[in-house]
């Protein structure tokens, strides 16, 4: 066995040794990339994969990991300025569960886990500054789990409670918000937290909420919600959501009867925001009762004459019939309605004197008018006791800017459309040219391929192979120089010396 690898390994050395220069530097720089591509697959696939255990983490979480990681001798790496951790990826879940297990991390804030432990000896004063901690903890936990926030902060101030209550001091709240990059909280959104917050603190007005983002910024209005300017926003949203609605509805129904992109609706709305009440009392006279009844009889006797006299005085209340009505008024009914309505007329094609086409227009009728005004009218309960308006009024667009736009457009898509056929044409040429390299290459190195192959080692001539007769005479006589050269060399020098004279001659 030994013998043959050594056969082997000779013969390719004396077929290396009997190549020429270029052939040379080809095969080393092939066997050099090839050994490069193994180590390198080799590489990547003992490479350790790390994947992320915990990002955006607080400087007090990330070191409590951290010092967890080396007690139990886990490899890790840190990114983002110590804020991200990152471990072997087969091991990120059953770490998440230990950690988390072991009430880490804890997101920056303590939670009502302070009180899982019992400290005995502990003082009252203690128990509600823990007691505020766990508060703010808590609320911080829940603030953070909206999608636009990273983290936040929650600082109470739940003052002592007074005597009287006069002199009891309000509780207030401040909250830090960082947001996530690029995220933004609506006025919707910083309501809700503050009306969270004041929904979980006893005594907490969600006007004594304060709440900034990590700049300074402040985000909450603290205004009560009876206040002048609150109903103002409420006002003007419930204005705009009234008229959106009422010119979708237009819009679609005009767009279905002349066609997209037709029509141009814009609605005003006037809302009764005055919040009324009234309470009305009717009484009816023709319709009563007897409410109670009262009789007082007196009688005089004389004996002398006999004389007899009896006075009978009736004194009868009656109820008289009554309605007491109490009304509220709604708030946020509809006053007035004022509606634009903006139309187009039909285009036809006509060529004009040069030959060269254009779009004439050609405007609706005044019955086509007419109908559309009550199709309008229909739309948005047109109430003539209101002083509704509508108007509408046909008019050509300019539609200069869209023409332009959409040969922009179309022109867009034709070089993008190019660019990809290009790019594909590209790749396919790009694989032709390499697929005949390729095959050029193997064909020029497929003899060279083949010799090394049929060379066969010292003492194997005798051997059943397939290799061609051709080769086998070559291989032979190559065998036979060789063992004359060693037995005789002076009579072999002397033949190569004859041999070179003659090739000179000629």
């Amino acid at each position: 066995m030994w013998e043959n690898i050594k056969g082997i390994f000779a013969g390719l050395k004396k077929f290396y040794q009997e190549l020429e220069p270029q052939k040379r530097r080809v095969i080393l720089v092939s066997v050099t990339v090839g050994v490069m591509v193994i180590v390198g697959l080799l590489y990547l696939i003992n490479r350790t994969s790390y994947s992320v255990l915990y990002s955006g983490l607080d400087p007090q979480d990330a070191g409590v990991i951290v010092e967890k990681l080396k007690a139990d001798k886990v490899s890790y790496r840190l990114g983002n300025g110590g804020t991200t951790i990152l471990v072997p990826s087969g091991k990120v879940y059953d770490l998440r569960l230990e950690l988390a297990n072991q009430g880490i991390p804890q997101i920056g804030s303590v939670g009502y886990e302070i009180f899982d432990k019992n400290n005995l000896g502990t003082t009252d004063f203690v128990q509600r500054i823990n007691y505020r901690r766990a508060l703010e903890g808590e609320l911080a936990r829940t603030i953070a789990t909206l999608t636009e926030i990273k983290s936040a902060r929650v600082h109470l101030v739940i003052p002592e409670r007074a005597l009287f209550s006069e002199d009891q001091k309000p509780t207030t709240a401040s909250i830090v918000l960082k947001l996530k990059t690029g995220a933004q909280l609506s006025p919707r959104q910083i309501r809700g937290i503050s009306h969270l917050v004041a929904a979980s603190v006893e005594g907490l007005q969600p006007e004594d909420v304060t709440i900034v983002d990590s700049n300074g910024n402040i985000m909450s209005q603290n205004q009560k919600s009876s206040s002048i300017a609150g109903l103002t926003h409420e006002q003007l949203e419930m204005r705009k959501s009234v008229e959106n609605y009422f010119a979708e509805k237009v819009q679609s129904l005009l767009e279905n009867v002349i066609g997209p992109n037709k029509a141009v609706v814009r609605v005003a709305v006037e809302l009764d925001f005055d919040r009324v009440e009234k309470t009305i009392e009717q009484f009816d006279p023709d319709n009563t009762s007897v409410r109670s009844e009262e009789r007082n009889v007196e009688t005089n006797t004389s004996s002398g004459d006999n004389k007899v006299s009896r006075t009978e005085n009736v004194i009868t209340n009656y109820e008289i019939n009554r309605t007491v009505q109490h009304i509220v008024g709604d708030v946020g009914t509809i006053k007035r309605i004022t509606t634009a309505v903006l139309i187009d007329g039909n285009y036809e094609t006509v060529t004009d004197a040069k030959g060269k086409e254009i779009k004439k227009y050609i405007p609706r009728s005044a019955e086509e008018i007419s109908q559309l005004t009550n199709i309008v009218k229909s739309a948005v309960g047109f109430d003539p006791r209101r002083n509704d308006e509508i108007e509408v009024v046909n008019i050509p667009f300019d539609r200069t800017h869209i023409e332009e736009q959409e040969k922009y457009l179309n022109k867009f898509e034709k070089q993008l459309f190019l660019e990809k056929v290009l790019h594909k044409v590209l790749y396919g040429f790009l694989l032709i040219v390499l697929f005949l390299v390729l095959r050029k290459l193997f064909k020029k190195f497929k003899p060279l391929f083949s010799y090394t192959a049929n060379i066969l080692p010292p003492g194997t001539e005798n051997l059943p192979t397939a290799v061609p007769a051709d080769a086998q005479r070559r291989i032979m006589m190559q065998q036979k120089v060789s063992r004359l050269t060693k037995e005789q060399p002076e009579d072999t020098a002397k033949l190569l010396k004859a041999w070179l004279v003659e090739e000179e001659n000629e």
